[in-house]
């Protein structure tokens, strides 16, 4: 069962996605105080709208239509419902921002993990090499060490790849999705 309703219609290269809301309150947080246009969406209204936008390219042009039943619209929401949805957007859009910028400083605190992991690796190495001429541990514990070493270093080089390849690029598709919202046309209609 879906939650929000959701039709589709294609025409000259420009895309329109239609969002049947079952009421107002499955739209806007209606326990925000805050005045139109600076109400929040709901989680199930934001989720809708940025994975139907989602399912697009980035540079096409989408036109969003959310439709309320009859009588959820008074005058002074219908004036502020698409800068509302559109603020919404342009907020969110800066906290992923954020996000970003602490992504990419854990990418670079990871880098650094792995410079460090390789300078100390070097020598280590080395030492297990010219250790077993001086006879000074097993080969048993010169494994272990080794061995060690090696899982530490590839913890450090998977949890850097995939925070920069992997959680990176998502973030940053979401922030452009957003911001994509937060600048599209919107149509209010009623049902």
């Amino acid at each position: 069962m879906r939650v929000v309703g959701y039709s589709q219609v294609e025409a000259a290269g420009k895309s329109t996605v239609q969002l049947n809301f079952k009421n107002l309150g499955q739209l806007l947080d209606l326990d925000d105080p805050s005045p139109y246009p600076h109400k929040e969406l709901t989680e199930v209204a934001e989720d809708a709208i940025s994975s139907h936008l989602g399912d697009f390219p980035i540079k096409r042009e989408v036109e969003l239509v959310v439709s309320l039943p009859s009588g959820a619209l008074n005058l002074e929401i219908q004036e502020n419902l698409a800068e509302t949805i559109r603020q919404h957007f342009n907020f969110r859009a800066s906290e992923i921002a954020l996000e970003l910028v602490r992504k990419k400083s854990n990418v670079k605190f990871g880098l650094k993990a792995i410079a460090v992991m390789v300078a100390i690796m070097i020598p280590i190495g080395l030492a297990i090499k010219l250790l077993p001429d001086l006879h000074l541990f097993s080969s048993a514990v010169q494994l272990i060490i080794a061995g060690t070493i090696t899982i530490i270093a590839w913890v450090v080089i998977g949890d850097t790849f995939k925070a920069y390849v992997i959680g990176y690029r998502d973030v940053e598709r979401k922030m452009k999705v957003y911001e994509k919202a937060a600048r599209m046309n919107i149509r209010i209609e009623q049902a």
